[in-house]
């Protein structure tokens, strides 16, 4: 039985790669703006500046470290229906996130986004059977700035039964986000057991821990919920311009997080996460679309299997402002190509525009790509069940198979049927594009209109939202 994979590395290179990032965690280091994360780092044997930020990871200590991470991450659901345990052999697909702006889908204009857009997009979400879990796609950009995360992380444990995986930029947040998970599932233990919360907690490129993001991930850590420390560099600008390059200072910063991680928290659950690519050396804009991308996550992938970590890498990223040609090609051609290298989890849909857009028409679109792409990938089965010689003997020459019972009982299983691209032809005054963006904003209303979430229990709606709005948690 055939699966679909691509290399991006073979064993020279992953080595490679891997001699290189000892070197410069060794001989460079990162700077850990944390003072709780150095002393925690130079007791375990790392070397630190006497008044300063900058670590030294020696070898030895970084591969005693790495050991101690797990090599299998629960990301639970709500209901228990879409729990996620990763590795198992099968990409899981999330939204994008943290858009300052939305598509509105009646007028199609551009505009700063609200709570209220994040609920319909997590709603929309919670309905697409492609999507297994969700990033909180937009900001809630209507409440004010010193409880936006928050109010986006009850917004969205409100509104969808899947996952949800956010970010917390300081201690108090993590506190506060594993106090809401804690309240939905019934106490601290049972979040440890089942945690419906993961988080992503971002290097600032090149080799930056700062104080915020990295005593949140020992928090969380502690807690027992999911962290993905996603590097994201700069071809260009916060590395060499090289491939190769960017794919050792990302996995610097990366494997420097999960030292901290696991320093601080052994056997905590961590991921090696990537979302790095080129500037546009035209416009100075990150290409989230480019091939470039797509080869660093598919690269990526080979690395985290390196270091048995489950990995979350970008996909279906675009730079595209709208829903069209491009966007599609982007999504398409970033999507395939790094799901192609196996990746645990991806994130990614939904978005446009450098990920600074969200669009309720793309989400749906999207998810018909994951489908496209997930039926591409899945495996050619040859065996006896599936040739079929006794029906190809009896039919023989000018055999209709149409007429086969076997046909009607299995075509549903053995063709991919789209619920949004079209084959039906040309259609006088209705350009193809036309119709399929209008299938999707159809599907939308039609979601919105009538797909239900299970409700949070009125005493845990009210708690989460007393968090969310006090920013303190228990």
């Amino acid at each position: 039985m055939g699966l679909p994979r691509a290399r991006f590395l073979d064993a020279a290179d992953v080595e490679a790669i891997d001699a290189a990032t000892q070197a410069l965690l060794a001989d460079t280091g990162v700077d850990v703006h944390s003072a709780l994360a150095r002393k925690a780092l130079q007791a375990a044997g790392a070397g630190v500046a006497d008044g300063g930020a900058r670590v030294r990871i020696p070898e030895a200590m970084l591969r005693e470290f790495l050991e101690k991470a797990p090599r299998e991450v629960l990301l639970a659901s709500r209901d228990g229906k879409r729990d996620i345990r990763v590795p198992d052999g099968h990409t899981y697909v999330s939204t994008d996130g943290c858009g300052v702006n939305v598509l509105d889908l009646e007028t199609g204009e551009r505009r700063e986004s609200t709570a209220k857009d994040l609920a319909g997009l997590t709603r929309v979400g919670d309905a697409l059977e492609p999507l297994d879990y969700q990033w909180p796609m937009c900001v809630a950009g209507d409440v004010p700035a010193e409880i936006h995360d928050l109010v986006e992380a009850a917004t969205a444990l409100e509104n969808t039964t899947k996952h949800i995986q956010h970010e917390a930029l300081s201690a108090r947040e993590a506190d506060a986000m594993v106090s809401m998970g804690a309240a939905i599932v019934g106490g601290e233990r049972e979040l440890r057991r089942r945690p419906i919360i993961s988080s992503i907690q971002c290097p600032v490129s090149p080799l930056i821990l700062e104080q915020g993001s990295t005593e949140a991930l020992i928090r969380f850590g502690a807690a027992g919920v999911p962290v993905a420390p996603m590097s994201m560099v700069l071809m260009g600008g916060s590395s060499p311009v090289d491939l190769a390059s960017a794919l050792v200072v990302s996995n610097a910063e990366i494997l420097a997080s999960v030292v901290v991680s696991q320093v601080t928290n052994p056997g905590a659950p961590i991921f090696w996460s990537i979302a790095s690519g080129p500037i546009d050396m035209k416009t100075g804009s990150f290409g989230a679309g480019s091939p470039e991308m797509a080869v660093l996550s598919g690269a990526g992938t080979e690395l985290a299997r390196h270091y048995r970590l489950p990995s979350l890498i970008a996909s279906l990223g675009c730079d595209a402002d709208t829903p069209g040609f491009q966007a599609a090609v982007e999504k398409m051609g970033t999507g395939m190509a790094s799901l192609l290298a196996g990746p645990d989890t991806v994130s990614g849909i939904g978005g446009l525009d450098t990920d600074n857009t969200m669009s309720l028409e793309q989400l749906v679109l999207d998810a018909e790509i994951v489908d496209y792409v997930q039926r591409v990938l899945r495996p050619l089965v040859v065996d006896e069940e599936t040739i079929h010689l006794d029906m190809l003997k009896r039919l023989g020459p000018a055999g209709n198979y149409l007429k086969e019972k076997h046909t009607l009982l299995h075509f549903r299983d053995a063709l991919w049927s789209s619920k949004l691209l079209l084959r039906e032809g040309f259609v006088e005054g209705r350009p193809n594009e036309e119709r399929v963006r209008d299938r999707a904003r159809a599907r939308v209303r039609e979601i919105l209109a009538k797909h239900a979430v299970p409700p949070l229990g009125t005493d845990v709606r009210k708690r989460i939202w007393q968090i969310a709005r006090s920013g303190v948690g228990t």
